[in-house]
């Protein structure tokens, strides 16, 4: 059976991504510079070696991203197994790591972007905070990133939206009904130019629990909107499948020096050089995509679905379709990082036993959105006006249901 797609396509610079298209490949550096400006630019110099399409960043400041309640949910050397697939096991706290890692000067960014452009590559990045996206903004950014966490942060997806770019949304440990929440609110802000992601949110994730097949049932049921893979397997057995599956788009983490995260081989502060993929995979990657594309064997280029199922598994990469064709949460793998990945509503002031919490002291900025997502979400901020406390609070505070009468 043949799935024709949406034909709308996303124009950025020269290349076009939808169906039909050659699959756009995403280096995702992420905070791999370390903070680093030279080692941001060899993370460049790497991708276009490599013959990627983009190299993506990320840009937050750690104070507005978690609170002390967060805590790390990916894995680096030394985990005891299956840390990261135990909710109940939590280490050390988010904002310690974020903080050694969280940007390079910004204002040294318009040289990344000036490199990148010079190197053949169109370079975006995943804000996590309002003043990041106005940052991005100013240097003409031409697409956004929405990482899985944030999907149900509303306020982020509305105010991303209104800047009238492309909106790359991530949909790891999101059920169906939360994703179309969140494409509600994007196209509500008046912007239909919308890539979903599937992903599963695990750092890192099984080969098994890839879930590729959820691809084809975000095509289906999103039947208007371009369907990409962003992959956080080892290796490139993932990636190839999905192209095949026709991902339009595919993000892999990527750095120049892969290896230990922590310890006497430590290469950097940034955990993602544990799970991202060196020069030569990421080459080799591309490659072996680039050739099926110009045999036309890709489901985005006509081929059948069913073919592309029979080449899987005479690839020996079936385990990456998974066990679940539906979208849905992967209850083996992804609940730790969808409590410690979303947002909740916190204090930035102490507040006191009995106080109400009134309009006027919400819209004043007493209140934010961090992680982790063990409160009430930022998209129920809208109930709390008029509601009383029933305990002292400090700053910083992951505000729960619990706590009012």
């Amino acid at each position: 059976m043949k799935h024709k797609g949406t034909k709308k396509t996303i124009k950025l610079g020269n290349k076009l991504i939808g169906w039909g298209q050659p699959c756009f490949i995403v280096a995702e550096a992420g905070a791999n510079h370390d903070g680093d400006f030279e080692k941001a630019k060899m993370l460049i110099d790497a991708a276009a070696a490599v013959n990627a399409d983009s190299i993506k960043f990320q840009h937050y400041l750690a104070d507005k991203l978690a609170s002390r309640e967060a805590k790390r949910y990916w894995v680096v050397r030394g985990d005891e197994p299956g840390f990261q697939f135990d909710p109940n096991n939590y280490k050390d706290d988010q904002v310690d790591t974020f903080k050694k890692i969280d940007g390079i000067p910004r204002h040294r960014d318009s040289e990344l972007f000036d490199y990148a452009d010079k190197k053949g590559l169109l370079m975006f990045s995943t804000p996590f905070d309002f003043e990041s996206v106005d940052h991005l903004d100013s240097l003409g950014i031409q697409m956004y990133k929405i990482a899985s966490g944030d999907l149900t942060y509303h306020q982020l997806l509305d105010y991303v939206a209104r800047k009238g770019k492309p909106v790359v949304l991530s949909t790891g440990a999101a059920d169906m009904d939360e994703i179309r929440a969140a494409v509600d609110v994007i196209k509500k802000a008046g912007n239909n130019q919308i890539i979903l992601l599937h992903c599963t949110l695990a750092y890192t994730t099984p080969l098994e629990n890839a879930n590729l097949l959820m691809i084809r049932n975000l095509q289906e049921e999103f039947p208007d909107e371009l369907i990409g893979f962003s992959d956080h397997t080892p290796g490139i057995e993932a990636d190839i499948a999905a192209a095949l599956l026709g991902a339009v788009m595919i993000e892999k983490h990527f750095t120049h020096t892969p290896g230990a995260a922590v310890g006497e081989n430590r290469v950097g502060d940034s955990p993602d050089h544990d799970i991202g993929i060196g020069s030569a995979a990421f080459e080799e990657k591309i490659k072996r995509i680039r050739e099926h594309e110009g045999k036309n064997l890709s489901v985005r280029l006509g081929l059948d679905f069913e073919k592309a199922l029979e080449m899987i598994s005479e690839l020996g990469i079936e385990k990456t379709l998974g066990s679940h064709q539906i979208k849905q949460v992967d209850s083996k793998v992804e609940l730790k990082a969808r409590l410690q990945a979303r947002r909740s509503v916190v204090t930035e002031v102490p507040l006191k036993k009995g106080e109400t919490l009134t309009q006027k002291f919400i819209n004043a900025g007493n209140l934010s959105f961090k992680r982790p997502g063990t409160g009430i979400p930022p998209y129920e901020i809208c109930k709390l006006a008029g509601k009383k406390l029933n305990r002292d609070l400090s700053a910083d505070a992951v505000l729960k249901w619990e706590y009012f009468k």
